[in-house]
């Protein structure tokens, strides 16, 4: 049997909660933002990172490394 190693491209829901005077100012704070870590230690909110509750996507695109 042989073994393959596959990568795909996934795309999830992601969320922030950004204060700002208007939307666009908000969108330019919510750019500057990291992603949640995958390991994280619990201390990241929705105010300071973008936040994923659950995997909600599927993969695309599969092909061999």
């Amino acid at each position: 049997m042989n073994k393959y190693l596959l990568t795909a491209n996934v795309t999830i829901s992601v969320y922030t909660e950004v204060e700002a005077e208007n939307l666009a100012e908000a969108m330019r704070i919510a750019e500057e933002r990291d992603l949640m870590p995958i390991v994280h230690s619990g201390g990241e909110t929705q105010e300071d990172t973008w936040m994923c509750d659950e995997l909600d996507g599927v993969p695309e695109n599969i092909t061999e490394a």
